[in-house]
């Protein structure tokens, strides 16, 4: 395992695999714009964000990430890409919105979810590497939520919904086609804000929060059918950003218990591996 990010936060967005990592934005007392690049075992500081946001979206690799909407402090539109030295801007989601999530690469993005002035939002968007559409509509509205896969093979889940009189937490995943939305295999533990890294029919899911439970440190697997309990993370916390995929992973940042961080941050990097004789492991860095 590695060593933890440079910079403690919470609401950040990642995207990349366990030994080529990124990290970007998020919040501690303000607003961030602290881009890191992992290797395997050092964070390093890469290229600053235009515009200082949390709570937003990424996607895509180390060398080629796309970052979109978020809060800076109002719900943000605009959408940034990375070369593996500098951001620039790209298309403007046509929602703006925070709490936002999205999964594939920065050319094929799909966004879904979150929240703007007018409430928590349904719509999912689509981005080519230029533009945004309109694709297909969730049947509620939901936040707080993660998302793994490709923009034609998406995997949807640790949310709250926001369909009721009052907000609910739910174990639901959906899977996502390209064009319309399905319901997948429920997940074991009932958390949101969670991370999730991995495809449509192999992911994996880390973290997260419950009431009244709080932090979690569960983690579990998904084969495209069901999930499965594996081995718990070192540290419970949730709103944290992951990467990789199901047989070699990273969970990083987010929000722990009350004194585990400046206004409860996190830091620390933990892999997750999947290896040939069985043993999976979530080691702490």
């Amino acid at each position: 395992s590695g060593n933890g990010v440079s910079t403690a936060r919470r609401y950040l967005a990642a995207a990349g695999t366990q030994n080529a990592g990124i990290v970007f934005g998020g919040l501690v007392n303000s607003n961030q714009n602290i881009t890191e690049e992992y290797d395997g075992t050092n964070w390093s500081t890469g290229g600053t964000l235009i515009t200082a946001r949390h709570n937003l979206g990424g996607s895509g690799t180390q060398n080629a990430t796309l970052a979109f909407g978020g809060g800076s402090p109002s719900a943000e539109d605009s959408t940034e890409e990375y070369d593996g030295s500098t951001w620039s801007a790209g298309g403007d989601l046509i929602v703006a919105r925070r709490y936002i999530a999205g999964a594939g690469t920065q050319n094929a993005t799909v966004a879904f979810g979150g929240q703007n002035p007018t409430g928590v939002v349904s719509c999912t968007e689509e981005y080519d590497g230029s533009s945004w559409t309109d694709s297909g509509n969730f049947p509620i509205n939901i936040s707080y939520h993660a998302m793994a896969g490709t923009q034609t093979a998406a995997l949807l889940g640790m949310m709250i919904k926001f369909d009721g009189s009052s907000p609910d937490q739910t174990n639901e995943f959906f899977e996502y086609n390209g064009s319309s939305w399905t319901a997948a295999g429920n997940q074991n533990n009932t958390r949101y804000a969670g991370a999730a890294f991995g495809t449509q029919t192999a992911a994996i899911t880390a973290g997260g929060g419950s009431a009244p439970a709080g932090h979690q440190n569960k983690v579990e697997s998904y084969d495209g059918t069901s999930f499965t309990n594996e081995t718990t993370m070192v540290t419970g916390s949730n709103y944290l950003q992951g990467g990789g995929t199901s047989s070699s992973g990273l969970a990083f940042g987010g929000s722990g218990p009350a004194g585990s961080g400046p206004n409860q941050a996190l830091n620390r990097t933990e892999e997750w591996n999947d290896p040939s004789d069985g043993t999976r492991t979530m080691d702490v860095s």
